[in-house]
């Protein structure tokens, strides 16, 4: 049923000195700090080393930046786990990493080398020490940590806390889901405060710009079919607009022209507040479309962002209507370590709602893992045209 959906079964958080244990934790460990014998075996038959795609000496261009290399096998901290990557998904995030805001530099002799990628699903091969979600062999799915090192390679260790298991219904395309899953789910339903399946979101509406990638894909869907809001998707090419309308969208328009006319045509021009919507979803440059939003947003609506800017905001142009404006970063809680075990919780769910068909992916392109494609999939990445996730498989490499 739909509605054991919402974080059913959830770890209650950790405590301060929970936390705190954690976060001081040494960064590194033997084999012998595992009291478990059966464990310590598994480690010990696990190779020291491994092979990665990372930024070794400099950040800047996809071509020089990233290169293969060998690199240890992470130890673990208390809560990690270490899984053994079967895929892994590139997202505008990596790009941004290893384009250093478009300056060249070199990487910390402290960083070296720096493994990128966050999207990840594996099976677990071993477990920190005060690990207890999950055991050796269980398959999981994880946006990472993006102050670690990620997925670009055969292992990589994060904490289970921010680690679900990963939908039986699919394959490499598990790793499309994690990272896009969670910013959509948290800045829905935790930044902009809507309820599931509540009474009071009829008649309420959405503007969600852009629709078709990665984010808005998943926002598109969950807005639809667990809000039950009108769902307004923004796409400037036929076919994203075809996919916008295909995961659930009432209506596309073009962000490539004024927003406002659009939305009357759409809402209707005669209502109170014509051309208005209560909730904006904006995964773009936050500056780019502000002005319009503080035009087209209702009163006492809000506004939900995802992407940085810097530029100044003028925050007195809301004030009028009393709207919110909130901030949505997915790698917040494994940052400050504040409520992971709620990202446990919602990608647990996120499967439940995949294997059960009331979630589809976005289109997903699937490549070898292999470092050209990687570097081609940051360049894909960057020319804005991305429809859906791309995806790196082991698999399809050994295929």
């Amino acid at each position: 049923m739909v509605s054991c959906f919402m974080l059913r079964g959830a770890v209650s958080p950790s405590s301060p000195k929970e936390l705190s244990t954690a976060m001081l934790s040494p960064k590194v460990r033997s084999v012998h700090d595992i009291e478990n014998e059966d464990l310590s075996k598994k480690l010990a038959a696990l190779p020291e080393s491994m092979k990665a795609f990372a930024c070794a000496s400099t950040y800047g261009d996809a071509e020089a930046a990233l290169e293969e290399v060998t690199t240890r096998v992470p130890t673990l901290l208390q809560r990690d786990i270490l899984v053994r990557i079967e895929a892994v998904g590139v997202n505008p995030v990596d790009t941004k990493v290893r384009g250093a805001r478009g300056e060249a530099k070199p990487v910390p002799e402290t960083q070296q080398p720096h493994i990128l990628g966050y999207d990840g699903v594996g099976v677990v091969v071993a477990c920190g020490p005060e690990a207890s979600l999950f055991k050796v062999g269980d398959r999981v799915y994880f946006a990472g940590d993006i102050s670690r090192n990620g997925t670009n390679a055969e292992y990589t260790a994060v904490d289970e806390r921010i680690c679900g298991f990963a939908p039986t219904s699919l394959g490499a395309e598990a790793a499309a889901v994690p990272l896009t899953l969670l910013t959509a789910w948290e800045g829905l339903f935790e930044r902009l405060g809507i309820q599931p399946f509540a009474p009071e979101n009829a008649g309420k509406s959405i503007l969600v710009l852009p629709g078709a990638g990665g984010v808005g894909s998943f926002v598109v869907q969950l807005a639809k079919k667990l809000g039950g809001l009108t769902v307004i998707a923004t796409a400037s090419r036929p076919e994203s607009k075809q996919a916008v309308l295909d995961l659930g969208a009432d209506h596309a328009i073009n962000h490539r022209e004024p927003l406002r006319p659009q939305l009357e045509a759409c809402l209707g021009a005669g209502a109170t507040g014509a051309g208005c919507v209560d909730y904006i979803y904006n995964a773009f440059d936050t500056s780019a479309y502000f002005e319009q939003y503080c035009d087209i947003i209702k009163p006492l609506g809000k506004i939900v962002t995802i992407v940085e800017t810097s530029e100044n905001l003028n925050m007195s142009k809301l004030q009028a209507k009393s709207a919110t404006f909130v901030w949505e970063l997915m790698f917040t809680r494994a940052l400050f370590g504040v409520e992971m075990e709620r990202q446990h919780a919602i990608l647990n769910n996120a499967s439940r709602l995949i294997d059960e068909g009331l979630l589809k992916l976005p289109s997903v392109k699937v490549r070898p893992y292999t470092l050209e494609n990687l570097r081609e999939a940051h360049r894909e990445q960057e020319s804005g045209k991305v429809i859906g996730k791309l995806l790196l498989s082991m698999q399809a490499q050994r295929g």
